[in-house]
């Protein structure tokens, strides 16, 4: 009777686990983010004519690291916060004119493709990747579609400005005014001042359209790809400003941009959460 009890208490016992397993050493996580320096300016036309784009697009010059780095602050805190064991390697980024070629004479669609292809190009060239788990890679998305009183073919970073109403006369064959039929909905806005909330048609709104895409370290293959896309429209009611993009001081704008491209990094990799304290990166 004794011999089978013991038996049973031996049986019952919890298997052990490997010691491989017990010990298994946290992972190395590179990240880098690919937005470049071209920050993308996009006004509403007033609506003259089907022919005329509805759109006016060009591109400003920025710091080439100023919101890379903002990027890797909100993906590395949201990291520590998802993984707290891992050990995070922050890379940087600079686009060659080769590429900046490219991206210029390449359509809308295809520059995603274009910037995926020169950042397996470039990480070929780091031998410390073989010391890496995975690298989580931010590179800017141009094919969006419209959404949300935002226009498409929004890619990358930039700021889209709304004008209040509709500044040309849509008058049909028979003198008919067809304004209303043609009137854009208000939006939630977000007084820059006060923080606010209120509706208006017309506004300033910082974006950053982009993917993060994981790569395996060693063969560099795509592991998983999440697209984001965040912004925010900024008015004053109060303001005496005719043209709304007075309305927001272009200090403002960048310092808000800023902070909306670090808060988009961080929900990338843990959703809507609230953005904490974040430590610095150094430069």
């Amino acid at each position: 009777m004794l011999r089978r009890l013991l038996a049973a208490a031996v049986i019952a016992l919890p298997l052990a686990a490997p010691a491989e397993e017990a010990a298994k050493p946290a992972p190395t996580i590179a990240l880098i983010s690919t937005l470049g320096d071209q920050l993308s300016i996009v006004k509403q036309r007033g609506k003259r004519a089907r022919s005329v784009d509805d759109f006016s697009r060009r591109t400003l010059q920025v710091d080439p690291q100023l919101l890379n780095m903002a990027v890797l602050r909100g993906l590395d805190s949201a990291l520590a916060a998802e993984e707290p064991a891992s050990r995070r390697v922050m890379l940087r980024w600079s686009a060659n004119p080769g590429l900046v070629e490219q991206m210029k004479n390449a359509s809308f669609e295809a520059r995603d493709a274009l910037v995926l292809d020169a950042l397996r190009e470039r990480l070929t060239q780091i031998p410390q990747r073989a010391e890496w788990d995975r690298i989580e890679a931010i590179l800017p998305r141009y094919a969006w579609e419209t959404r949300e009183g935002m226009p498409n073919r929004l890619g990358g970073i930039g700021i889209y400005v709304k004008p209040t109403g509709n500044q040309w006369e849509l008058l049909d064959e028979d003198g008919i005014d067809r304004k209303q039929e043609y009137a854009d909905p208000d939006q939630t806005t977000i007084n820059p001042h006060t923080g606010e909330q209120q509706k208006d048609k017309a506004y300033v709104a910082p974006f950053i359209s982009f993917e993060r895409v994981t790569l395996d370290a060693k063969t560099l293959a795509v592991i998983s790809r999440k697209p984001q896309f965040t912004h925010a429209k900024y008015s004053d009611p109060k303001s005496n400003s005719i043209d709304v993009i007075e309305q927001v001081s272009p200090a403002e704008i960048v310092t808000r941009l800023n902070t909306l491209v670090e808060q988009a990094a961080y929900r990338s990799v843990r959703g809507s959460v609230d953005v904490g304290p974040v430590k610095q990166v150094s430069k």
